[in-house]
């Protein structure tokens, strides 16, 4: 053991030696101190005095038990430096077992060989039996650190217990279930037999040959649990930035925009909601022709009662509500306050009487928007219920929306049964600034994949952001429903 002065804590003699990284607290691991560069790999230092009277002060040089690594002297005292354990093996464990990745043989090799190791040098130490707990190191090396917790051989036969539980290997599990008994008999005893933990470990490399444990494996997480989905926020809440001209966007984003994409949605809403509409009349317009009589054997009928053709009457109605529809639309943008949308009353230019008698001498071309004849809600539920899931999923994502703003989170008309978290996952794009593009990826009969792009803006970010999405889309009684909604950078694995 080397010993190093330094003039004070954080500096060595020699610059560089035990260069301070960061501290670190006593929920990262079983030692709160600082972590330092030792070498080519790193230590924990805290003081000497924290430390008196510890167990572990015998375990110099010991591979699987936590003992002082080195002793660095200081002007007002000695530091000692510790090895750095990073995570608990126990919980380690339970990670892999979340992401249901299994452990291979040679993986538990190592770790159980490891432990049997562990053991075998608190034997050697000839002193009371002591508590604590298994740690991994920063380089994946099981180490028992003493301090708070079970006795070693009961905190061992636990671990190999649930390594043995998890084990695919018939030969291997077996062993693993004689080690774990054996373990267990030999608490009722003072000492284990050194002998003993020599053969199993014999054993453990005859069955399957060691390998490094694998380290780099996480629960995959939904969207929907992250904070950036529960963080997006509806663009007409930045309307206060807009009428101070903040931002480059503040006109795009102001009530004038709001207006646009009102007017944008409903465009669309109105197309998706004609088509439907001619769908259902087309599919029964060819029922009305199957029942219809004749012609000929109509019109006499007609001559003898002077009944009419209801057609006519039904191109009127359907005429109607279609201008009833563009009118409500109309009506909106035209009422929304002058001086709500940012522009000066005095900037306003009104034409001339002759520009305008030029203007209406000119010619123009009016591109006309088609509209729906029926209520958003009826084109809703037609569009939820149409075989194209993509124009499912757009009616979906306005009835989510609608769902958002009256803070039904639950929103069982577009929400399948036994998820949640879907109207926050898709707020965002519900309420983007454009109309979401949707593109079917994949489709399976009753189950479709959606990808949803949108543009939205995320937490208190000035400018808004592209969002791109996938949604799940299942058919429950002739009715599309979402069942799953992630990011693309998010895919559940």
């Amino acid at each position: 053991m080397t010993v190093a002065e330094v003039p004070h804590r954080g500096a060595s003699l020699v610059p560089g030696v035990h260069r301070v990284i960061r501290q670190l607290d006593a929920e990262e691991g079983p030692y709160a101190g600082a972590l330092v560069i030792r070498g080519e790999s790193v230590a924990v230092q805290i003081d000497c005095e924290t430390l008196a009277g510890w167990a572990g002060w015998g375990h110099a040089g010991d591979e699987h038990v936590a003992g002082p690594v080195d002793v660095v002297r200081r002007h007002d005292g000695h530091d000692v430096l510790l090895p750095w354990c990073t995570e608990r093996i126990g919980a380690f464990l339970g990670r892999r077992s979340v992401a249901e990745v299994a452990f291979a043989a040679g993986e538990l090799t190592t770790m159980v060989a490891s432990l049997l190791r562990g053991l075998g040098e608190l034997c050697r130490a000839d002193g009371p039996a002591v508590t604590g707990d298994w740690w991994l190191t920063d380089d994946g090396r099981p180490m028992f650190v003493i301090g708070e917790g079970d006795d070693a051989r009961s905190a061992t036969w636990r671990l190999v217990e649930r390594m043995q539980r998890d084990c695919g290997d018939r030969s291997l599990s077996r062993l693993l279930g004689e080690i774990r008994d054996g373990l267990q008999k030999s608490g009722e005893r003072p000492g284990m037999p050194v002998r003993q933990l020599e053969r199993w470990e014999a054993e453990l490399f005859a069955t399957a040959a060691s390998r490094p444990l694998r380290r780099d494996v996480h629960a995959s997480e939904q969207a929907r649990d992250l904070d950036v989905a529960r963080r997006v926020v509806p663009v007409p809440g930045t309307r206060r930035e807009a009428r101070g001209g903040g931002s480059d966007h503040s006109t795009e984003r102001g009530p004038r925009g709001a207006v646009d994409r009102a007017m944008e949605w409903a465009r669309h809403w109105l197309e998706e909601g004609r088509t439907a509409f001619e769908e259902r009349w087309s599919r029964r317009g060819i029922k009305t022709r199957r029942d219809r009589p004749p012609r000929h054997e109509k019109a006499h009928s007609d001559a003898v009662t002077g009944a009419v053709d209801p057609e006519p009457r039904r191109r009127g109605r359907r005429l109607v509500v279609a201008c009833s529809a563009a009118a409500v639309v109309l009506c909106g943008g035209l009422l929304w306050p002058g001086g709500a949308t940012g522009e000066p009353a005095a900037g306003k230019v009104r034409p001339s009487p002759a520009a305008s008698r030029s203007s209406a001498g000119s010619p123009t071309t009016t591109p006309t928007t088609p509209t729906s004849p029926i209520p958003a809600a009826e084109s809703t539920d037609e569009s939820t219920g149409s075989e194209d899931p993509v124009v499912a999923a757009r009616a979906l994502l306005l009835a989510i929306r609608h769902c958002a703003e009256m803070g039904d989170l639950a929103c069982s008309d577009a929400v399948a049964a036994g998820s949640s978290g879907i109207v926050e996952a898709l707020t965002g794009a519900a309420s983007g600034e454009k109309v979401p593009e949707l593109a079917a990826v994949d489709e399976y009969g009753d189950v479709a994949v959606i990808r949803v792009s949108s543009i939205a803006v995320i937490g208190e970010g000035p400018a808004p952001q592209q969002i791109e999405q996938m949604v799940v889309v299942v058919r429950v009684n002739e009715k599309w429903l979402v069942r799953d909604a992630y990011d693309v950078a998010d895919q559940p694995g």
